[in-house]
């Protein structure tokens, strides 16, 4: 294991002492010392720096929405949940197959996903700019433009899966599995595929501002009347991530005055759209 970690220039001292072999599988001995977990969650999934400046895509009504409550809303993967693999192509990949079995019942890690909160954004310039307009404005409204500080959210870009690639954890696992051994099950389980897509929507290049809901910890969400959701203030300092509205971009094929219609008398109205 620390052979395939060094391979990959993950440099740890002393986290054989937070191992515990179990019959099945290898875990470390407390949440609160998770080095390698976390060790492992960094190098797969890098954090953007910040404060970074990204782009999120929404339709006219969205704009609307969001101009309104002055406020970006986390939706669960639930909503999402089969599109592009949430949660269940890392399990594929890496072999949880309690994660994905359904005997007793709905899959373990679609149950996760009511629990994990996102909003999806992209780096500037968009790897496929009619793509973003098309797919997420509706082709007719806009892309917001914001400078983003992740404090206490994540703040991740989607692998998104490859065809005869492996990541470090499967490296690894597949390492322990040929010494004897059995796999490795990092701390951070619960969210770390949250981040990992299936090749098949690999043209978005999503950046992913997350939060998890924790049983036992604090709980912003409110309800829409169809999902729960997890509101982060924008222009407005916060534990979570704070947002920095920089810009709002019309759609080449939206409409100037039904935009600027949407954010009069709001937060945003000072803010001039520029576009058609």
């Amino acid at each position: 294991m620390k052979r395939v970690l060094t391979q990959h220039g993950v440099v740890l001292s002393d986290f054989q002492n937070d191992i515990h072999v179990r019959d099945i599988c290898v875990t470390e001995h407390t949440s609160q010392n998770a080095g390698l977990s976390q060790a492992i969650f960094d190098h797969m999934f890098p954090c953007e720096t910040s404060p970074t400046t990204l782009y999120h895509y929404t339709s006219l009504s969205g704009l609307s929405g969001i101009a309104s409550s002055a406020e970006l809303r986390l939706f669960p993967l639930r909503k999402r949940i089969d599109e592009g693999g949430e949660l269940s192509a890392f399990a594929k990949a890496h072999g949880l197959t309690g994660y994905l079995n359904s005997d007793e019942g709905e899959p373990y890690y679609k149950v996760l996903s009511d629990d994990l909160f996102y909003v999806s954004m992209t780096r500037i310039p968009p790897k496929d700019p009619t793509l973003m307009w098309g797919a997420f404005s509706s082709g007719t409204g806009v892309r917001l433009e914001f400078e983003v500080t992740a404090k206490m959210a994540q703040l991740r870009p989607v692998y998104y899966e490859q065809k005869g690639a492996a990541t470090l954890l499967k490296e690894m696992n597949a390492a322990l599995i040929e010494s004897g051994e059995p796999p490795f099950v990092p701390f951070t389980i619960s969210h770390i595929g949250a981040f990992y897509l299936s090749s098949l929507v690999s043209s978005e290049d999503e950046v992913r501002l997350m939060v998890k809901r924790y049983k036992c910890g604090e709980d912003l969400t409110q309800n829409n009347g169809t999902y729960d959701y997890w509101p982060i203030p924008i222009c407005s300092a916060n534990d979570y991530c704070d947002l920095r509205l920089k810009g709002i971009h019309v759609a080449p094929n939206g409409n100037l005055s039904s935009v600027e219609h949407a954010i009069a008398e709001t937060k945003f109205a000072s803010i001039v759209p520029t576009g058609p």
